[in-house]
């Protein structure tokens, strides 16, 4: 597949760069409305612990999106992004996808031009069939593996993630950081670990507390520590985190548990921003 070839790679301009997580949880959210955990009845007494679905946003002279969850809607509107320029997609679950069609006036009424998305071709024929209302303003690219896009002067590079057939991360590379998001995921392989080289961010799915539901196809919070003291990241934040399940725990909770690691091992949360 090529992997080695994408160490030690960096796109070559200079532009400054954030990242906001627009969204850190899992499907079910946190709160939510069925639920009433403590980890529902935290998020709903301090906003910073509310989740919505597992979504980023690049800004730079550019915004690209990594994802389009649900959610997507308002949390454009939260992090004050006017345009999107493009959405690369990790897979074709609906907590990923299922924000496309909020963009659809978006581009109808202010880029009057298709938007550009880029995904495996599962997660396109996904689209083509939930979406079809939309393909006349979406402007499909199937990207595979190992292959590496370039916008804005970052470097992205979709790799193979444990989740079901064609699920991916991606490697983001700038001049000065290097940038692993995989916000689902079970155990990666060691020809992904090898390739990814040196992070200075990984971010990673930790799905479930206590008891994995599904070990094929994402990590506990447990999991998640041991792969990130694996890979050797110098910071690592905690993604797509249900809260709810098998054992609810609340952030405080979380963080607490967290403290040993000295900050290079925390819990992202919705809006949070990094410089790239």
């Amino acid at each position: 597949m090529g992997f080695k070839n994408l160490q030690n790679k960096g796109a070559q301009m200079n532009t400054n760069h954030i990242l906001t997580f627009l969204g850190t949880g899992a499907s079910c959210g946190v709160p939510s409305y069925y639920c009433g955990c403590k980890a529902c009845e935290e998020a709903l007494a301090n906003p910073k612990a509310a989740r919505n679905c597992a979504c980023l946003l690049i800004s730079g002279a550019e915004n690209t999106l990594i994802d389009a969850s649900p959610d997507l809607r308002m949390q454009l509107v939260r992090s004050g992004a006017k345009d999107v320029a493009r959405v690369l997609l990790t897979h074709e679950h609906f907590d990923h996808i299922g924000g496309i069609p909020q963009l659809e006036f978006y581009v109808k009424l202010q880029t009057r031009t298709p938007l550009p998305v880029y995904a495996g071709a599962k997660t396109l024929a996904a689209i083509k069939q939930q979406f079809s209302f939309m393909l006349d303003i979406l402007e499909l690219h199937q990207i595979e593996v190992g292959e590496t896009l370039e916008f804005d002067d970052i470097r992205y590079t979709p790799l193979p993630a444990k989740h079901g057939e064609a699920s991916y991360g991606y490697l983001l590379e700038t001049p000065a950081t290097r940038l692993a998001y995989f916000p689902d995921t079970g155990p990666l392989d060691a020809a992904v670990i090898d390739c990814m080289g040196m992070l200075d961010h990984l971010v990673i799915d930790a799905t479930f507390n206590g008891k994995n539901w599904m070990p094929a196809s994402h990590l506990t919070i447990d999991e998640a520590i041991g792969l990130a003291q694996h890979i050797g990241a110098r910071k690592t934040w905690l993604t797509h985190l249900s809260m709810h399940y098998d054992t609810p725990i609340t952030l405080a909770e979380l963080e607490e548990r967290l403290a040993i690691y000295n900050g290079t091992i925390t819990p992202a949360y919705d809006n949070l921003t990094i410089e790239l």
